[in-house]
């Protein structure tokens, strides 16, 4: 009787398998385990089930390995080759399913950053979904309280509204909250330098009443973009001293200072560290009257001191300014050359200039010093006070252009540093007048103090004092205390 050789156990089938060949032996071990893990569920099935099919194959050669024949060794070793086969196959799709599984991980990471809002680079700015432009947002809310001891001039205390050769009113009281503020701002990186746009607004537009609602309209300050040197927009005039503007509770200021807002295409070139240069080209808005009263922007003549006649601009305003700062403070001195139409077609049409030399210093520690003086002939629209005043409009039709200065100063002192103190003085005089109820000059006097309890709250607190004259001597004046609360955001 032939004795048949004994069966190997399963298990020692597969050590004998697996000590036969390395592959299957790393392939069974733990590791593969480690990266089963890391896959989702149906990859994972997907795996396992090859994985059972090789060890099923496995499993069978293991049992037809019963008689130590040349066949059965022929056999042992096709079955760990095809064995072999399938454990690179295996091992193939498990490296595309880790690599499939990272790039989806990595897209699922670039899609959630470009859903949601992000941090910018600077403190207060965030970065738009998708983009690599950065938005800002700010403004301040404001609200003032007003009391007029003699007359009443509004919501800004605009002396040239000051009503002379009349009895005095009586004393008023009013508040609002129009100069509150939204801002917004963006800036996006490009091969032509940083863009940079700024869109800006308050509440002093037109509308409103006080019975209900006290709504009053939305109007635009500032519509700019910039990139480099170059901007496009609204914004401050070139001719303006904005660098050395008085610092005041009352929206208007100081009277004689220059102030427009207007369209504008502005170039500024860094001469040095210090030094700037700047030219612009501007809107241009006649704004005079001749014997019966003033021009409004149809044409019609009204009888105020108010008027503009944007139909006889035929050329842009041009300025040109140059800015020299230093540790000490700041420097400016800018000017203005204006094309003046008569509006009547056989009438002479004028040139209207205008300079402005302005400043600002710490004359000691903690102290303050701001000044401005501004002269020239057809020049009133720029100046605070002188709207109406580029030119008179005789009977011929000729424009008979206006001259005029304006001076500001501004003294103050840091008390702390949450206190200031502040004193500024105003000033503004037509000196050609052509009509004996035409404004001759104008003064103000603003005494404030500003309180910043935290960072974002200010209080302010302001006596004002203004009074007008006219060309034939009559005179008034007002005395103002206005309180003001701002939360800045």
């Amino acid at each position: 009787m032939v004795r048949k050789a004994p069966k190997r156990p399963i298990r020692t089938s597969l050590l004998s398998l697996c000590a036969k060949d390395p592959l299957a032996r790393a392939f069974i071990g733990s590791g593969f385990r480690a990266r089963l893990d890391g896959l989702a569920e149906a990859d994972k099935r997907e795996v396992e089930m090859g994985f059972r099919t090789g060890a099923a194959v496995a499993v069978l050669t293991a049992i037809g390995l019963g008689l130590p024949s040349a066949a059965a060794v022929a056999d042992d070793t096709e079955e760990i080759r095809d064995l072999r086969q399938q454990m690179n196959e295996m091992r193939q799709r498990l490296h595309e399913l880790e690599t499939e599984q990272a790039e989806t991980k990595q897209e699922v990471e670039e899609t959630r950053d470009n859903a949601v809002l992000s941090k910018g680079s600077e403190p207060g700015r965030f970065r738009l979904p998708g983009t690599d432009t950065e938005v800002e947002i700010g403004g301040y809310i404001k609200a003032d309280f007003i009391f007029d001891t003699n007359e009443s001039v509004g919501d800004l205390f605009v002396t040239e509204l000051l009503t002379t050769g009349a009895a005095d009113d009586e004393q008023r009281f009013r508040a609002h909250a129009r100069q509150s503020r939204l801002r917004f701002k963006t800036f996006t990186p490009t091969d032509l330098g940083e863009v940079t746009t700024h869109l800006e607004g308050d509440f002093f537009g037109n509308g409103g009443n006080e019975v209900f609602s006290n709504s009053h309209s939305f109007r635009l300050r500032h519509a700019t973009a910039t990139v480099g040197g170059l901007r496009i927009g609204q914004y401050w005039t070139n001719f303006m001293p904005i660098e050395s503007y008085p610092a005041t509770v009352d929206f208007q200021g100081p009277a004689g200072i220059p102030f427009i807002r207007q369209a504008q295409l502005r170039y500024t070139h860094d001469l040095s560290e210090r030094w700037t240069l700047s030219g612009s080209v501007e809107n241009s808005e006649f704004s005079g009257r001749d014997a019966i009263g003033a021009f409004s922007e149809s044409t019609e003549r009204k009888n105020d001191d108010f008027g503009i006649n944007a139909g006889l601009d035929q050329a842009p305003d041009i300025t040109a300014a140059t800015t020299y700062s230093d540790d000490w403070g700041l420097v400016k001195l800018s000017g203005v050359g204006r094309y003046l139409g008569s509006p009547n077609d056989q009438g002479d049409d004028a040139f209207g200039w205008g300079v402005n030399l302005s400043g600002n210093t710490e004359p000691w520690t903690d102290g303050i010093l701001r000044g401005s003086l501004t002269y020239g002939d057809g020049v009133g629209r720029y100046i605070l006070n002188g709207s109406g005043q580029d030119g008179f409009v005789d009977a011929n039709g000729d424009v008979q252009t206006i001259e005029a200065y304006g001076a500001t100063l501004q003294v103050g002192h840091n008390l702390t540093n949450d206190v200031q103190v502040l004193l500024a003085y105003g000033r503004y005089e037509a000196m050609d007048t052509f009509r004996p109820g035409d404004l001759d000059n104008t003064n103000s006097v603003h005494a404030t103090l500003f309180w910043n309890p935290i960072d974002f709250v200010t209080f302010g607190t302001e006596v004002i004092w203004g009074n007008r004259e006219d060309a034939n001597g009559d005179s008034d004046d007002n005395v103002r205390l206005q309180q003001s609360v701002q939360v800045s955001f």
